[in-house]
Parts: structure tokens; sequence; C-alpha cells
């Protein structure tokens, strides 16, 4: 396979993360146009208006270990990996910048205490480190080499033997496994540490503040963990999350899909002069 020198990548499996990979490809015609979209997929022809490079997806296994294999699905030398639940506000090719010092790139924090998808202490203990990322798998960047290859390699080890490791991953979604805890005992036996990423990288709504969004505008400011954050991108997870998710596909529906030319930005200019005479 003839590899792309860089691009995004996301998982849509199943037609509800279809519908969402439809939104995010959308925000990066918006905002990061010039970036290459890549989609794995059961569901090929449904995306391939929307993305450049279409992965075809026909196995069993749980989704969520597609992302403990990214490295052997993805068509390009810098990989940006994006949960489809995610909008780009702004242009990721800053991103890309970290992957010049870095093998493997995420933002989360690290512990060696407390209670996650498992005991912390007692995982440390049995993995034999002195820490272990607590970290959102929403957004990670990664590059082809040895390094990362072994990352992803430990990962898809430790999501499909963490029992016989001694480690209780409970189940996620009905019958499935998280990636999550996989991935982070992998960046914690691999020793790769959390970059400062100065509020720029994804981040979620959960526990967020002040919230002020706009996918149109290209405005995203919030407070998370007590400080204004400026995200390129948002992962719109979880319910409060998904509150926010709606308003911004709807500004975008009006925006790529009325039947109606310019009746977005019309009706924008309308409100506008209405409120004006008030």
């Amino acid at each position: 396979m003839m590899l792309n020198k860089r691009g995004i990548i996301t998982i849509a499996v199943g037609k509800k993360y279809v519908n969402q990979a439809k939104y995010l490809a959308r925000s990066c015609m918006l905002n990061s146009p010039h970036t290459i979209r890549a989609a794995i997929t059961d569901l090929p022809d449904l995306l391939s208006d929307y993305y450049d490079i279409i992965i075809p997806w026909n196995c069993d296994e749980d989704p969520f270990s597609i992302k403990t294999r990214l490295y052997e699905f993805s068509p390009f030398n810098n990989t940006l990996f994006l949960d489809a639940d995610s909008l780009v506000f702004n242009s990721v090719d800053p991103y890309f910048k970290f992957l010049e010092s870095n093998h493997y790139v995420y933002h989360g924090n690290k512990t060696n205490d407390g209670q996650w998808y498992f005991d912390i202490k007692k995982t440390c203990q049995t993995i034999n480190t002195s820490w272990i990322p607590i970290i959102n798998s929403g957004m990670f960047l990664f590059d082809k080499s040895e390094t990362a290859k072994n990352i992803f390699d430990t990962a898809y080890y430790y999501f499909t033997n963490h029992k016989k490791e001694g480690i209780d991953i409970p189940f996620f979604r009905g019958t499935y496994y998280p990636d999550e805890p996989s991935i982070a005992i992998s960046l914690a036996i691999n020793k790769i540490e959390p970059v400062d990423d100065f509020g720029r990288f994804s981040r979620t709504l959960i526990d967020a503040t002040s919230i002020n969004i706009n996918v149109i505008k290209r405005i995203a400011r919030f407070i998370k963990d007590g400080k204004f954050v400026y995200p390129h991108v948002v992962h719109f997870c979880g319910t409060f999350g998904r509150q926010f998710y709606f308003i911004e596909k709807l500004r975008m529906f009006f925006y790529f899909v009325s039947i109606f030319p310019g009746l977005y930005g019309n009706l924008l200019v309308f409100l506008r002069k209405l409120f004006k005479k008030k």
C-alpha cells in the first residue's frame, strides 16, 4: 500500500457511527479542507462522498478493537485519529508538528492510584509500571515507526488477553470491551508520556462550563478542569455533549444540505436586520 504523507482517520461501523462520520467530514470540509480523510467502515457506499479513502471492515471482531489495530489500517505516514462523534473547529495541521519529536501523541493525566476502568494501583503493580495515563481515546496521533507499532501491538495484546494477565476490564457496551484501558496500559509499558497541548487538542464537554462553540464560525472556547481551553476538535461524547452536538449538526445541516441555496446566510441577515429595528 502506498502511504499518503498525513491525514485523518475515523472508525464508522454501524449506521449510527456512519451518520456521525458524515458530520465529522463536513466539519473538516469547513475548517481543515486540505487534510485527507479516511474512514474504516462496514458501509462504504454511505461514506464514499465524504472520505477520500475508504477502508472496508468486514469482521465480527469487537469494533472497539479496531483502535488497537489502527497501525495496520492507516494509509498515512502520520495519522490523526478522531472518534466519529467529533467535529473539527479549526485546522488540524498544527497537530502534526507534535509528530516531529514523538511517535505517538495524546493528551492525558498520569496517575498511580484511584479507580478508573480498573484499580490503578493494582494494575501498575501487575504490569510493573509507576503510572498509568487516564486518557480519552477520541483523539491521538501516531507515525509509521517501530515504536508506534509496538504501542499498538501491546494494546491489542492486552485488549484480547487482559484476563490472562490478571487485569479485570469490565464490559463497556453490551458485550464489548473498551479500548481505552488497553491503550493506556500499553502507553505506560512503553513509557509514552502525555504531551502538553496548551488546551488545543480534542476535549469533551464532560464537566465543561462557560461553553461557547460554533462550528461554522470556528469558535470553540470553554472551561475544562478549571481553565479555559480552545480546542481545534470537540468530542461530543456523553449525554451533556450530545445536546450541544445536536445544535452543531443542525448548523451544518442548514449550511450544507438546505434545499434553498443560501438560506442559512440569508436567514441570519434577516434576523440581524429584524433585531436592529427593535
